[in-house]
């Protein structure tokens, strides 16, 4: 059932609005507006541009960490054909080190950051979009969580 889920494309667009609603009535009053559009528009993209290469770079860290095998980055294409930036690795972990690598960056880029929010006075624009998009960019990471955990005994 779970690999259903993640094959479907309207989970993930339920995840993603789910994802933004959430972030939106948790936090929306105190994400600093103060720019002007070109300037929101410029830190929306520049926040996407960083979530892509940061979320992989966790994944690389853990992965390293994990996996006795040669880990590398590497360009795929996603379901539109555009490149993304992946992490590939050989070898195997143990179930526990690999949902500790699927979800590391839904811990820190999102959950860190949002328990963080909730002593701020004031959330600056680029961190709060990282913190929604790398949430909604996430979704496959815990479809794999829970595909792996339902996997064999860990070792």
């Amino acid at each position: 059932m779970i690999k259903n889920i993640r094959a479907n494309s309207f989970a993930f667009v339920i995840w993603t609005l789910v994802s933004c609603a959430l972030h939106m009535v948790l936090f929306r009053a105190r994400v600093n507006l103060n720019h002007q559009i070109p300037q929101r528009i410029m830190m929306a993209i520049a926040a996407i541009v960083t979530i892509l290469f940061v979320h992989e770079l966790i994944h690389f860290v853990f992965m390293k960490m994990f996996y006795k095998g040669k880990v590398r980055f590497v360009f795929t294409k996603d379901r539109l054909g555009l490149p993304m930036p992946g992490v590939s690795a050989e070898g195997r972990a143990r179930k526990w080190q690999e949902v500790m690598m699927l979800i590391a960056p839904f811990f820190f880029l999102t959950l860190l950051p949002d328990i963080l929010f909730a002593f701020c006075a004031e959330i600056e624009l680029f961190f709060f979009i990282v913190a929604i998009g790398n949430c909604a960019g996430c979704f496959y990471d815990i479809m794999d969580v829970c595909i792996a955990w339902k996997k064999t005994p860990s070792r």
